[in-house]
């Protein structure tokens, strides 16, 4: 084999091995949530919702529910998976295939109270620039079991 051959193989496995190596992402990012009611209360054993997945590589959403301390706090933590770069340009395709082009490919996610209440706040701050953790703040109130139709 001559120097040319070898190198044109040698960079070939490298981009094979570049489209198939399983790097690690990130779909959701830690969150600390605090929850409190309408009078900025810490609102305690009060469920909150975690939902998330990676559009380009999963065909469904995944979900944890855990319930306030009694600080009204509550922490989820860094969702992470592997995948190779030709799966998730592939899964992408499809995905977009099935959603329409106004569906966006990657990584989802949401966190939020869940229960017989109404939203009436939500501050995020992600904390420093090489941190990805996100304090959640959620203001909510209990719904009116007379209107249940504006909750």
């Amino acid at each position: 084999m001559s120097k040319k051959q070898i190198s044109w193989w040698g960079g070939a496995a490298l981009v094979v091995l570049f489209f198939a190596y399983p790097a690690k992402i990130t779909v959701a990012p830690p969150y600390e949530v605090t929850l409190l009611n309408q009078f900025n209360k810490p609102m305690a054993t009060a469920p909150v919702s975690e939902v998330w997945w990676q559009t380009s590589v999963e065909r469904k959403e995944h979900t944890e529910q855990r319930t306030t301390d009694a600080d009204g706090r509550v922490s989820f933590p860094e969702r992470t998976m592997r995948a190779p770069l030709f799966q998730r340009m592939v899964g992408c395709l499809a995905y977009l295939g099935r959603e329409g082009l106004a569906a966006s490919c990657g990584s989802q996610s949401s966190v939020s109270a869940t229960g017989d209440v109404k939203e009436l706040m939500r501050a995020d701050v992600t904390l420093g620039s090489f941190s990805n953790l996100h304090q959640l703040k959620l203001i909510v109130e209990p719904c009116d079991p007379g209107q249940p139709s504006i909750c």
